[in-house]
């Protein structure tokens, strides 16, 4: 919807993206060309209807509950029976419609278009969403628009690399028993296990110390910190795929059947008591994460490798590592989003009214701090899409600094002393933080990454959070009034 130049640019290029890609499936020059202009217009349509990307973050206006019968009203026109029954959905009393107002327009869409542009979109969504799973020339022009305008890439990955994607994606659990077994040994885990119960005694010690918070709110924080369920490298129970049929011969055909088992198996989950211990992101992948409706947090394997963790180095490189990122999924259930969900993953609102005041008012920091134009991309990030990921920032070196310092105490040392290159322990945390997020992005990715993702851009993530550590000022001698010292020093945990 912008109108600046780099936009229009961007949706020149998408259209053109559009049209070449309905010519290599073998649409007429001319047809294509008019397609391309439908797709468009229907995803402005849709776009303009979309819920705002930031309100998007408060939980509870997604949480709109219906019957079937409500939820017929907001589309009319769309057969929903007849939906339900393709995918095998069994009955529910109850089902959720994130965005009610995107269901009106789409049924405006569904009265307003006529049947052959309706073709043409759908025709669109099935190319793009198979294209790297097609022929060599749709996955060059989908590399084209999605990974060099959008992100600036040079050139696309090797296929061996796309292969390992796809089956991490579609059959990630296989993929993950074998890279767990090679790849994070029973040590590691054990290692990790331990440092995640002192990262949680570090906030439950905090909590306790909030001046802020009234002690009917500190109680309520502390039994969901006490149920909070920790999932490392890898479940407990794999899941079983001997229902899908993985095939040498056709890859575009293995990739249908997968979609096919995994929606099946969603559907199967429908009316079933709910798998604290399911995962949702597979062994290998490089992430970790906060889900609040289960109160869990999760930190796959294929994070818990160098530089995030090294079994090789000590603690005060590994708090600062893996720690940091330990203590920010574990800030997130108390971010300005999980901090609305209870213990049990209800959306529960638990917080007396002054102190979800006072709450608001350091999330306001948080969020005016990293609200600020990036010049050399010509945007500007948005504080308030990026708020949870700022407090977890904020407040998880904070209690991985906080059990590294109870741990070393423990066994008569501190974080005081200097190695043989004169570095403290002090230092030797913060550098180990910063080394984390040590990273090469291209500018288109910058700046898709600041309209769109709800994370800051690295640089934020380092110089933003120790700015407001006075333990990073003392470290390396920082002065009031120099860049790294900030004046109004923001943090909620």
């Amino acid at each position: 919807m912008n109108t600046d130049a780099k936009s229009v640019e961007i949706r020149d290029k998408f259209l053109m993206h559009i049209d070449r890609m309905f010519i290599l499936a073998g649409v007429p020059e001319e047809q294509a060309k008019q397609d391309a202009q439908v797709v468009l217009q229907m995803e402005s349509a849709m776009a303009k209807s979309a819920m705002d990307i930031v309100k998007r973050r408060d939980p509870k206006y997604l949480d709109n509950e219906m019957d079937l019968a409500a939820v017929k009203q907001l589309t009319p026109s769309f057969k929903w029976d007849l939906y339900l029954e393709s995918i095998h959905a069994p009955a529910s009393s109850t089902y959720i419609v994130t965005s009610p107002d995107f269901f009106r327009a789409i049924e405006q869409l569904i009265k307003g278009e006529p049947l052959n542009h309706w073709k043409a979109y759908l025709k669109w969504q099935l190319l793009s969403g198979l294209a790297n799973a097609a022929g060599e020339d749709l996955v060059n022009e989908d590399f084209a628009f999605n990974g060099q305008v959008l992100f600036g890439a040079k050139q696309i990955q090797p296929l061996w690399r796309r292969c390992i994607q796809s089956e991490d994606r579609d059959i990630g659990e296989a993929l993950g028993q074998t890279y767990a077994a090679r790849y994070f040994p029973p040590e590691s885990k054990q290692r990790m296990l331990n440092m995640v119960k002192n990262i949680e005694a570090a906030l439950a010690a905090d909590i306790d110390s909030m001046d802020w918070m009234s002690p009917e709110t500190k109680k309520q924080a502390d039994i969901k910190l006490a149920a909070q369920l920790d999932k490392i490298g890898y479940p407990d129970h794999w899941r079983d795929y001997s229902a899908l049929e993985i095939r040498a011969d056709n890859h575009l055909a293995n990739i249908e059947r997968s979609a096919a088992f995994e929606v099946d198996r969603q559907m199967k989950k429908i009316g079933k008591p709910l798998d604290r211990t399911e995962w949702g992101m597979t062994p290998p992948t490089v992430n970790a994460y906060e889900d609040p409706q289960t109160n869990t947090i999760n930190f796959p394997a294929g994070i818990l490798q160098p530089p995030l963790f090294d079994a090789t180095k000590d603690d005060v490189v590994n708090y600062a590592a893996a720690g940091a990122v330990i203590g920010h999924e574990t800030i997130h259930g108390y971010d300005d989003q999980g901090r609305k969900f209870d213990e049990k993953g209800n959306l529960r609102d638990w917080w007396t009214a002054d102190d979800a005041k006072a709450y608001d008012k350091r999330g306001d920091c948080i969020a005016d701090e990293y609200t600020e134009k990036i010049p050399e991309l010509g945007v500007k990030q948005n504080g308030r899409l990026t708020q949870g990921e700022n407090t977890a920032d904020n407040g998880g070196i904070h209690l991985a600094l906080a059990a590294l310092q109870q741990d070393l105490k423990q066994r008569g040392q501190s974080l005081d002393g200097k190695d043989a290159d004169g570095i403290t322990g002090w230092q030797r945390f913060f550098l180990a933080y910063a080394n984390v997020w040590c990273s090469s992005w291209t500018p288109e990715t910058m700046r898709t990454a600041v309209l769109s993702d709800p994370h800051p851009l690295d640089r934020y993530r380092v110089n933003n959070v120790l700015g407001n550590m006075p333990e990073f000022a003392k470290a390396f001698g920082c002065r009031k009034g120099q860049p790294m010292v900030h004046e109004n020093a923001c943090r909620v945990w």
